[in-house]
């Protein structure tokens, strides 16, 4: 009589360790197993599925780019190019004068500075470069005024595009130029590059065309998310 009643407690608790799967009406503290992992386990199925990848654009809780509609290091490597070459003329002294005007001029019509996030062209000049603010802001007036240029910053559009492009050209084709022009509400975009090998020059067009593809949404994408924050502040 004791040997059934051993028996019949060994057969309880052998059915009560052997299954996984608990009901909600299972004891305090359980949990439910995943279905697909319920199905490995049973027997049901002989593999594990995995996750599915998620479709669409994910959200992006960080702050937006530095400069609208450009991914931070593509305008910090443009600007740490740019900077580079503004050295090298302010160092060539007189040979260097015009060169290092014209780009004096296109780093305030880019906002250049925010690339590394110094406080305005002053910075930029002063900190950065070790020129005079005052005399580095003549000379780039002075630039501006040759070209028919008005020494301000350009439109967020046309100098997404132009940073874009730029960082383009120093993937495929350093010694290309890229310029920009906004009038009468019409963005002008000139690109120089070499003339040969013609190959170099088309892969460098395509490249600044890959950049400038989706520009319009990541720009879109930004406003809205700037919005959004002013809302909540």
């Amino acid at each position: 009589m004791a040997s059934k009643r051993r028996k019949s407690s060994r057969e309880r608790t052998g059915s009560e360790s052997s299954g996984v799967r608990r009901g909600r009406s299972g004891p305090h503290g359980t949990r439910k197993l995943p279905k697909d992992i319920d199905d490995l386990a049973s027997g049901r199925r002989d593999v594990l599925r995995s996750p599915r990848r998620p479709t669409g654009r994910l959200p992006d809780g960080r702050v937006a780019g530095l400069i609208p509609g450009v991914a931070n290091h593509e305008a910090r490597r443009v600007h740490d190019a740019r900077i580079e070459a503004l050295r090298a003329a302010a160092e060539a002294g007189g040979d260097g004068k015009a060169e290092l005007a014209r780009g004096l001029c296109e780093a305030v019509r880019l906002g250049l500075w925010r690339a590394r996030q110094l406080t305005g062209f002053e910075a930029l000049a002063g900190d950065v470069l070790g020129l005079d603010p005052e005399i580095a802001r003549e000379a780039a007036a002075s630039a501006a005024s040759e070209r028919g240029w008005p020494l301000e910053q350009l439109p967020d559009t046309a100098v997404a595009l132009w940073l874009r492009g730029e960082a383009a050209l120093l993937e495929r084709c350093p010694e290309g130029r890229l310029e920009a022009h906004v009038q009468d509400g019409q963005l002008e975009l000139r690109i120089i590059l070499p003339l040969a090998p013609a190959a170099r020059a088309s892969e460098a067009l395509g490249a600044i065309g890959r950049k400038a593809s989706g520009l319009a949404r990541a720009l879109d994408e930004e406003r809205d998310k700037r919005r959004r924050d002013r809302e909540d502040d």
